[in-house]
């Protein structure tokens, strides 16, 4: 893919993710495809991976995304984006219960592009931060 093509597949990924659109989040993935993240773990296939996006969608609602930064890497079929995406806690995760607090989590997400869909994705997310948001940690003064 050239740049131009992998900056417009990452708009519409990013839409995907603002409009909780699991079809078309589907859709930017390949068939095979791997997810490595620390909330869901290893996940193989669009099947288990639209059930991950269920679950995300669940608990992070009204999602907005700022695209922070891009590394292309066209030779290879690499990308490195990192996001800023503000969300509501609507449901469970950690253990701590929907609180309606809106939270600002910082992801890098490592993407190996085949044929125009994500092959593998590995996700890297600034925990502590989310986790201060969340009040399951507390900052020293």
């Amino acid at each position: 893919m050239t740049s131009e093509e992998v900056h417009a597949f990452l708009d519409r990924f990013r839409h995907a993710w603002e409009e909780a659109d699991l079809e078309s989040m589907s859709d930017c993935y390949a068939d095979n495809c791997e997810l490595v993240s620390p909330i869901y773990h290893t996940v193989r296939g669009r099947e288990a991976l639209e059930n991950s996006y269920r679950d995300a969608f669940k608990t992070f609602a009204s999602i907005s995304v700022r695209a922070d930064d891009t590394i292309i890497d066209s030779a290879n079929g690499r990308v490195a984006a990192i996001w800023t995406m503000r969300s509501k806690h609507a449901a469970e995760i950690f253990g701590v219960a929907a609180s309606g607090k809106s939270i600002e989590v910082n992801i890098a997400f490592v993407l190996t592009l085949e044929n125009g869909r994500i092959a593998k994705e590995v996700r890297i997310y600034d925990f502590a931060k989310m986790l201060l948001e969340l009040g399951v940690l507390r900052a020293r003064a």
